[in-house]
């Protein structure tokens, strides 16, 4: 039986579009806010990164491209320094702040908002969105996700896709489940990662717990609202797109009924018929 495997996402929205709080007190920036000064420390060379900004950077073809939930940049800056037309939207100040002082990171244009709106000035239409590492489940509901569709969809330029990677669901727990993981041990600090499982809210909440030597503790809260790969194409659908490719990862390794993950990408319009 596969069990889900969940990986964090880069940053991204964990909460209600008007700005009120929502899930467990959550905000658009939470995450961003609680893990901005350990992201690039414990998440900067997750691998997939040179073959994620390869795959992207080709089918942009020269054209413009907008990360959704860009954080502190780890694939906008690369793309950037590959002479693309990058912007990156993110709901955390102190993430789009780690992005501005990296070096190159001025070539990156940033817009401060949610995700579930993609509200981004006059900048596009683009040739390609792309929403990388889990970060729509962060989107606390149905709802919202399939409105990051809808909205991606009138951001791009006719012939655009929309790339999203995400997990996929395992075989879900009969009932809610938590647990606790170490994920960090060493002399001067102890992290642990704890969660929740709800299968019936297809959602996975949490928090990274820091102890350090000096007797302080540190709160990283995280929530995802997961789906399946069909869910998404079903929001692609009411959006006006279709499923165009389906990878297992960004080398574009074929995806099957084992893939734990895939990167799926959505074309603009609709499916063209069949050759008759």
């Amino acid at each position: 039986m596969r069990v889900t495997r969940v990986r964090l996402p880069a940053t991204g929205t964990i909460a209600r579009a008007d700005g009120e709080r929502d899930v467990q007190g959550y905000r658009p920036d939470s995450y961003g806010d609680g893990f901005a000064d350990v992201y690039d420390d414990w998440y900067g060379d997750l691998p997939g990164l040179h073959d994620t900004v390869r795959t992207v950077h080709r089918l942009a073809a020269g054209g413009p491209i907008l990360e959704l939930g860009c954080g502190t940049g780890r694939l906008a800056v690369p793309l950037a320094h590959l002479g693309a037309e990058v912007h990156g939207l993110d709901a955390s100040a102190a993430m789009l702040d780690r992005l501005r002082a990296k070096p190159g990171g001025d070539r990156v244009t940033v817009h401060a908002g949610d995700m579930a709106e993609v509200e981004v000035g006059a900048a596009g239409p683009f040739t390609v969105v792309f929403i990388a590492f889990n970060t729509l489940f962060n989107l606390p509901s149905e709802d919202l996700q399939r409105r990051c569709f809808d909205r991606v969809a009138r951001h791009l330029a006719p012939g655009g896709c929309f790339v999203v990677e995400c997990f996929v669901p395992g075989d879900p727990p009969e009932t809610v489940r938590d647990a606790v993981e170490v994920h960090t041990l060493d002399a001067a600090r102890v992290v642990l990662r704890i969660s929740r499982q709800d299968p019936d809210a297809s959602t996975l909440s949490g928090q990274h717990v820091e102890f350090t030597e000096a007797g302080g503790v540190r709160l990283r809260p995280w929530h995802l609202r997961y789906g399946t790969p069909e869910d998404l194409d079903r929001f692609a659908a009411a959006a006006g797109m279709h499923l165009e490719e389906r990878w297992a990862d960004w080398t574009g390794r074929p995806f099957d009924d084992e893939s734990t993950a895939h990167v799926s990408m959505y074309r603009a319009g609709p499916a063209p018929r069949p050759a008759e």
